[in-house]
């Protein structure tokens, strides 16, 4: 969702404090003071925040964002695009969105030095929480056909749903209610702006009865340089009975932030070290999409760079469960608390569309958190599927790059073809997923295909017609029993990248092999 940014410079009639800076290597040595200050400090990825400061031996120079995430052994990441031109003291004031990841940081930087000490991020993460209202002495997630009832919307809530940090309101905001339709389709049925709070209240009248469920769509914000992304809430599902029909004592209540301390083996907020990667030990080269949800992006942005910079994700769901961004990366989860309970049901789907490749190479990194000790397990699920209905053909083309559940110590793998009357499957030891982000790759060349795991070769199949031959784009998944209780889990994806297949990337290790059947089920 990057555009392009405007950066008007004002006389700055700020007492900033002056820091002092160390030039570049190769500037001259003479030290430099250099200041930032960054505001307003509650924010949340992709708004507009105003950077004023100066660098003091930079008259009129153009000024880049250089960054440095929060995993260990991290360097620098200068920026292309130039943001702002200092004036003739070198001082700046400008806007540029701000970060989504926790624990960022950013400093200005011209050709020959720098801001310092860097501006420290700590991102608010949206949220919005609905609560049902359906009359008195109505039993909690139901409401009586025929009869008004009120949804209530909070988008600043407090509680372990967003850290217990609530985002600043955005006054004006439009919020659509939404009503489930299909897994994949949500249709509006009511808007409102957000209050100076950033609440608002929907009343609605129950249809028939039956099971209904409804979301809120925060809108997008793109004035200004703010490029904050729309924003779903989880779904609130809804019973409606027939009039005098005995009320349910359970149901599906609102879905609100748990409050206390987080449960012990729960989420760490902060990324560990990045592991090994098979796009960089093989040399895939540029890539040809990049989905690093940094900013602001929401499920239909853009990828954040690469050399073909269109497409957007379709999320589904058809239970409890989400997919929006959150800490700089893409999270499916089941349920907006880290805290045991009921309410955790159906599967929840992403797709990418609109940048699909027939042949190539695509990497994912992701982590899985569980917060509860029983229940079954969710399947988490990449897979390559074809991006057109009618090359599907029952799932007959589809590449299963990593199947597995949080307790699994082995993934499963493995490809459909129609053009082969074959299919390969087998599975491969892997470490415990809880422990940390890992990354899943494949590559999808016209004589094998290859699977990944940290940089790895774990399995190969050599045939010219593995591959479907047919345009394939990712799928991620959270698959469920249907619609039974099962164990609350998030899936947090830091990003997902494909490559074209180019001569110069390096010939893989071989895997080993996976066992070849005849392919049943095609239609």
């Amino acid at each position: 969702m990057r555009r392009p940014l405007g950066a008007a410079l004002t006389t700055l009639a700020l007492a900033i404090g002056l820091l002092t800076g160390v030039d570049a290597p190769g500037a001259s040595a003479q030290r430099a003071a250099s200041t930032l200050t960054v505001t307003p400090d509650v924010f949340v990825g992709g708004q507009a925040l105003r950077f004023v400061g100066q660098i003091d031996g930079a008259p009129n120079a153009k000024l880049r964002i250089e960054t440095l995430t929060n995993r260990p052994g991290d360097e620098w990441n200068l920026r292309d695009e130039i943001i702002a031109t200092a004036d003739a003291q070198g001082r700046f004031d400008f806007e540029y969105p701000g970060p989504s990841n926790f624990g960022i940081k950013y400093r200005v930087r011209t050709t020959t030095n720098k801001t310092s000490p860097a501006a420290l991020f700590e991102p608010r993460q949206q949220e919005v929480v609905l609560s049902l209202d359906g009359g008195p002495e109505q039993a909690p997630g139901s409401v009586v056909s025929g009869d008004d009832f009120t949804i209530d919307v909070d988008t600043t809530p407090t509680g372990r749903g967003n850290l217990g940090r609530p985002a600043p309101p955005f006054p004006g905001r439009e919020l659509a209610l939404q009503q489930r339709v299909q897994v994949n389709q949500w249709r509006t049925v009511a808007t409102a702006p957000a209050s100076e709070t950033g609440a608002a209240q929907f009343t609605l009248t129950a249809g028939a009865p039956g099971l209904v469920a409804y979301r809120i769509r925060q809108d997008d914000i793109l004035t200004g340089a703010n490029e904050i992304g729309w924003f779903p809430s989880f779904p609130l599902e809804v019973t409606v009975v027939a009039p005098g029909e005995a009320r349910p004592t359970t149901a599906s209540g609102p879905i609100v932030p748990a409050s206390g301390p987080a449960p012990t083996g729960a989420a760490s907020y902060r990324s560990p070290g990045a592991t090994p990667l098979a796009s960089q030990r093989y040399k895939w080269g540029p890539t040809e999409w990049d989905f690093a949800w940094l900013g602001g992006e929401s499920l239909t942005s853009p990828p954040y760079r690469g050399r073909t910079l269109k497409g957007g994700w379709i999320d589904a769901s058809d239970g409890s469960g989400r997919a929006a961004h959150y800490n700089g990366g893409l999270a499916l989860s089941t349920n907006i608390s880290e805290f045991p309970g009921d309410g955790d049901h159906g599967s929840t789907t992403l797709t990418l569309q609109g940048n699909a490749l027939t042949y190539g190479r695509w990497e994912f990194r992701r982590r899985i958190d569980v917060f509860e000790n029983v229940g079954p397990d969710y399947r988490v699920l990449i897979e390559l599927v074809p991006e057109k209905a009618k090359d599907d053909h029952c799932g007959a083309n589809t590449i299963t790059v990593a199947d597995v559940t949080f307790d699994a110590r082995k993934a499963k793998l493995g490809v459909s073809s129609k053009r082969a009357k074959r299919t390969w499957k087998g599975s491969r030891p892997i470490p415990r997923l809880g422990d940390g982000p890992h990354s899943f790759g494949i590559e999808v060349m016209r004589d094998h295909i290859t699977w990944f795991l940290d940089g790895e070769s774990l399995a190969t199949v050599k045939s010219k017609k593995a591959a479907p031959g047919v345009a394939l784009t990712p799928r991620l998944s959270l698959v469920g029993r249907g619609q039974q209780e099962m164990r609350r889990t998030r899936v947090l994806y830091d990003w997902q990248r494909a490559w074209r297949l180019n001569k110069q990337a390096k010939k893989a290790e071989t895997g080993a092999k996976l066992k070849a059947k005849k392919l049943k089920g095609a239609c």
